[in-house]
């Protein structure tokens, strides 16, 4: 692709020629998962499973039927995930820019609408750079909801990905973001390192930074739902990194239609998200119970919890 930034170049082809050497499974984050998700994730054939190396796996709720974007989605492990989750009236479309990774993904479709019970896929794979992710053909005001696992960190033009990422959501939607973060800026003479880049780790933003960047294109303030520390075991890249400590993080982020409003509001929880029938975690420091009342700070939602 011509509009690769040279950082961006270098992220694919670390990652396409990962794609052909890759012969190991990760450990997957099962404790933010539901017993369904993991049960989901058990059954992608082996070839995607061993090329799951994001930075965790992070599923929304309520997806039946929604039209879902996964942003970087490499060989397709949360897209047939999705798949499932958002039935035969949903779907989902992956977009990154190794078109290995793509090629991957495309191999093992068939695989899994079989595995799912569809007659055809529900899902669709794409070559595309996140930085200029209108030039795909996707309308914008057209997507449910927008994921992304482990992959902005990997972008040097944030505001460019959160900006496409915005403009693609529907009023009401989520943004479902789960990536890498850096407590401190790593030292000038590594920040371009192929490695320690490719890794997503001099590429990510700092922690601190979040709200500022994804606020500047409109959306609302994030919502932590889950963090565990990145254990960087080589010495060597922790010197050159300034020992700096990373996280990896997830978060929900909306975007809010015309009037919304945002202050003190009542929220009650019915209880209808089946994998959380007694109460709902909205983030790491807030939980609704069923059928009482909470009093919070937060906006407004186009859809009921």
């Amino acid at each position: 692709m011509s509009d690769l930034h040279p950082l961006s170049c270098m992220v694919r082809d670390f990652y396409n020629k990962l794609n052909t050497e890759v012969n190991f499974l990760c450990r997957l984050n099962d404790a933010d998962l539901t017993k369904d998700q993991t049960d989901i994730y058990n059954q992608l054939s082996e070839e995607i499973k061993k090329r799951y190396y994001g930075s965790g796996i992070n599923i929304p709720e309520k997806l039946e039927g929604k039209r879902v974007l996964d942003i970087g989605c490499g060989s397709g492990s949360l897209v047939f995930i999705l798949s499932k989750l958002v039935g035969p009236k949903g779907s989902v479309f992956g977009v990154d820019m190794s078109d290995g990774l793509i090629d991957t993904a495309k191999q093992q479709s068939d695989f899994h609408a079989k595995l799912w019970g569809y007659d055809k896929p529900n899902f669709e794979f794409k070559v595309g750079n996140i930085e200029t992710l209108d030039k795909l053909g996707f309308a914008p005001n057209s997507f449910d909801i927008v994921v992304s696992n482990g992959v902005f960190c990997l972008v040097p033009n944030k505001d460019a990905a959160f900006t496409h990422a915005y403009n693609l959501l529907k009023e009401g939607g989520q943004f479902y973001l789960n990536d890498v973060y850096a407590e401190k800026d790593p030292p000038e003479e590594y920040r371009n390192d192929e490695k320690l880049w490719s890794l997503g780790t001099t590429g990510a933003m700092r922690w601190d930074r979040l709200a500022e960047v994804s606020g500047r294109v409109g959306f609302t303030t994030p919502y932590l739902t889950c963090a565990a520390p990145v254990n960087i075991v080589k010495e060597e890249y922790n010197k050159m990194l300034g020992n700096g400590r990373y996280s990896c993080a997830g978060w929900r982020l909306f975007k809010l239609g015309q009037g919304a409003k945002r202050d003190a509001s009542r929220v009650t929880y019915n209880g209808n998200i089946s994998a959380f029938p007694q109460a709902f975690p909205w983030d790491v420091d807030l939980t609704f119970p069923v059928t009482m009342f909470c009093c919070c700070w937060m906006m407004l939602l186009h859809f009921p919890l």
